[in-house]
């Protein structure tokens, strides 16, 4: 397979940054992920980003500070390198959905505690307890899901090598 040209490539990018802004994420950290998402090595500079990008440092700044809060990118340094770089995490869906249980606790336990409040004999006590069976059936459902992609992802590796 050989690789399109980079302006085939900037028009994907931007085409897959739109994409995840309709699925929610900030225009700009969309940007940058898809930028990282299309580079072969998976990780770029600050400096790299904006002129990919064509935009001032600031604006890849708070994009990259977004994409390490909800873990899709990782900041590191080559070594011997004073300079850091913005990397995907290696099978970055899969580790996004593998961490977002402590996310989907929260939402449990917070609705756990309003139950009591508000008694399973209201409406809103009883949609808390929708919303709490709910996430301890998406937590218990994201494991079992998790740890048959890792099972599928071995045997692809062990087919690919």
């Amino acid at each position: 397979m050989t690789r399109a040209d980079e302006g085939a490539i900037a028009v994907y990018r931007e085409r897959f940054a739109q994409i995840m802004v309709e699925y929610g994420m900030p225009r700009m950290a969309s940007r940058v992920y898809a930028a990282l998402l299309v580079t072969d090595s998976g990780k770029l500079s600050a400096a790299e980003l904006a002129e990919r990008l064509e935009v001032g440092a600031s604006a890849i700044s708070g994009a990259v500070k977004y994409l390490v809060q909800v873990r899709l990118v990782e900041r590191g340094r080559e070594p011997g390198s004073r300079h850091d770089f913005w990397g995907i995490h290696e099978h970055t869906w899969s580790h996004f959905v593998s961490q977002s249980d402590p996310m989907l606790a929260r939402v449990q336990v917070g609705a756990d505690e309003g139950i009591p409040l508000l008694g399973l004999d209201s409406p809103a006590g009883r949609r808390l307890d929708e919303t709490s069976r709910f996430f301890a059936f998406i937590r218990e459902e994201t494991k079992l899901s998790m740890a048959k992609w890792r099972r599928l992802q071995a045997a692809a590796e062990r087919e690919a090598g």
